[in-house]
């Protein structure tokens, strides 16, 4: 049986002939003749020769897998084989860039390249295709100078977005691959948390079984003990040991990346309280049911909204809030404690693009009152990869406003005080859309 990793040149070209007809039937009702996409280039810091972490142009590496190398162009015409323009220039401050090579190569010509006045020359020879040639790349300026002033058009961009959101089954494999490395670094990282290990050298050992370093990260990995748990992008790493004679909570949302494509996952663990180890399983219950409703033709809306009734449910079981069913319901008490969406678009993004968007002309659908940081309003579409990631916090900011909103009566203030010190938990899946849904993190 072929693995996901083994599959990759079997799925490729079938990705390929997807993406040429994507962008073909793009450039046809846009009037455009090609499509010239820049990977990106670093930046400097400010008043620094140093650059800025490199992540490259996202419409660059759905076409093919290079995502750490800048100054490249790729040019798409009608009915002919990709163009690839790659730099490879002498860079003695550095690991110099490499030829290509890969299972994807043989799908294009490819130019090595030394710098943008080679690039110059070489795409001369596409002139045929230049005159209604639209850009895909954040340097207005670059375009410009390669005589293109179809920059980013929005027609164009809207089309795209839109299909990016159903995934190739290449794309499925290497959102699988990334989900298998997101595995290891979960196991290692609640073993270092079990051995009071701190925040800091629990995410070294996350990197560390991930064999990918933070750069190389999607996002900045949440690794945050106790109440730091309930801050929902928690940003640092306290380098303390943990204390081990008092119980300790554990959240820790983290990804991988393989072929630019993104894991994010988040799990919970417990050491020594039971109340957090139940909150954890109750929440990975609800998440179950959600994770299964996840079939085509479903509203992530909906979802989202059962999500809230579910996390209202949990609320009543652990008597965190309290009173009528009615006044719980219309006073929206859930949001206090779930105060984000139930997840979003999962590929060459974390948070994918055309999470509102409803069709290719760009029509977009805000989300509902009062669910407004919801990142997806789609209908589920199969091939859709999505995450799944409720949570319940203890965040006090928010309780107090649901206080001065008149509905402190509904809050068990006595046992909110018990969980406070364990911040909260989110359980966090990615899942493919089918008519059975597939899970793919572990």
């Amino acid at each position: 049986m072929l693995t996901p990793l083994s599959s990759l040149s079997i799925l490729y070209p079938k990705h390929l002939q997807r993406l040429a007809s994507i962008a073909e039937k793009a450039m046809a009702k846009q009037q455009c003749d090609s499509i010239l996409i820049h990977s990106g280039a670093p930046k400097l810091a400010f008043l620094d020769d140093y650059h800025h972490p490199y992540k490259a142009n996202p419409h660059f590496t759905w076409w093919l897998p290079i995502t750490q190398s800048p100054h490249c162009y790729l040019l798409i015409q009608t009915d002919q084989k990709p163009v690839l323009f790659y730099h490879l220039a002498d860079d003695f401050w550095h690991v110099p860039p490499q030829p290509p090579k890969g299972f994807w190569c043989d799908y294009f010509d490819i130019y090595w390249c030394r710098d943008l006045a080679q690039v110059k020359r070489e795409i001369k020879r596409y002139s045929h295709t230049s005159e209604h040639r639209a850009w895909i790349g954040e340097d207005i300026g670059l375009a410009c100078q390669l005589g293109i002033h179809k920059v980013n058009p929005e027609g164009l961009m809207h089309q795209l977005h839109f299909a990016r959101a159903i995934k190739s089954q290449y794309e499925i494999a290497c959102l699988t691959q990334a989900n298998d490395m997101a595995f290891a670094g979960h196991q290692a990282a609640n073993q270092a948390f079990m051995a009071g290990k701190s925040e800091l050298d629990t995410a070294f050992a996350y990197l560390s079984a991930v064999q990918q370093d933070s750069m190389q990260m999607p996002y900045r990995n949440i690794v945050a003990f106790g109440h730091h748990s309930a801050i929902l992008h928690y940003q640092h790493y306290d380098h303390r040991p943990q204390d081990m004679s008092q119980p300790q909570s554990f959240l820790i949302d983290a990804g991988a990346t393989f072929n630019g494509y993104g894991a994010d996952v988040t799990r919970c663990h417990s050491r020594g309280s039971g109340l957090y180890q139940d909150l954890i399983n109750a929440m990975t219950q609800a998440q179950a049911k959600l994770c299964a409703q996840a079939n085509p033709g479903i509203s992530f809306v909906d979802l989202h909204q059962q999500m809230h009734h579910l996390v209202l449910e949990i609320l009543i079981t652990f008597n965190l809030v309290q009173g009528s069913k009615d006044e719980l319901l219309t006073s929206h008490i859930s949001s206090a404690f779930f105060p984000h969406g139930l997840g979003h678009l999962l590929g060459l993004q974390v948070h994918d693009v055309g999470g509102w968007q409803q069709d290719e002309l760009g029509t977009m659908l805000a989300p509902p009152t009062p669910h407004e940081f919801l990142r997806c309003t789609k209908t589920l579409q199969e091939n859709m990869v999505i995450t799944i990631e409720p949570g319940l916090y203890i965040i006090d900011s928010l309780l107090e406003k649901w206080k001065s909103l008149g509905f402190a009566h509904l809050l068990n203030t006595h046992t909110i005080g018990h969980l406070r010190p364990l911040g909260g938990v989110r359980i966090e899946d990615n899942i493919v859309v089918a008519q059975a849904p597939v899970k793919i993190s572990k």
